[in-house]
């Protein structure tokens, strides 16, 4: 490629230095993010009387639902963008099955975790 050809070429945005604390503050969230979801689960039921319990899960599905996705990715995904405007952030299964097959499948999904949702609480 010709020097003149390289300097039209379009070019990434360059990423300030001084906002990378937005990015190492993303990264810090999604490693602490997975080891807490994995103990609400395991020691969930055991520390949680079952009403609790039932009600943390419920709650964490019908957000997830309703951002159509895990709210702490869209929120370590907007941390990380105020470091890279061009970081796109990850999308849960459930997005991603909204979005493959349409709506009655997003339908479908948040109908099978309220299902379960229900089915946790009187179990518990």
């Amino acid at each position: 490629m010709d020097p003149a050809a390289a300097r039209r070429a379009p070019r990434a945005a360059p990423v300030a230095s001084s906002t990378i604390r937005w990015w190492y503050a993303g990264m810090l969230v999604d490693l602490l993010h997975m080891p807490v979801v994995i103990a609400l689960v395991v020691l969930g039921a055991t520390v949680f009387s079952g009403t609790v319990y039932a009600t943390v899960v419920t709650v964490v599905v019908v957000l997830q639902i309703a951002v159509m996705g895990c709210p702490v990715m869209a929120v370590t995904a907007w941390m990380k963008r105020k470091h890279d405007p061009a970081y796109e952030g990850q999308w849960s299964f459930t997005y991603w099955l909204y979005r493959k097959y349409g709506p009655l499948v997003g339908v479908g999904v948040f109908v099978f975790f309220l299902v379960a949702a229900l089915g946790l609480r009187q179990l518990w």
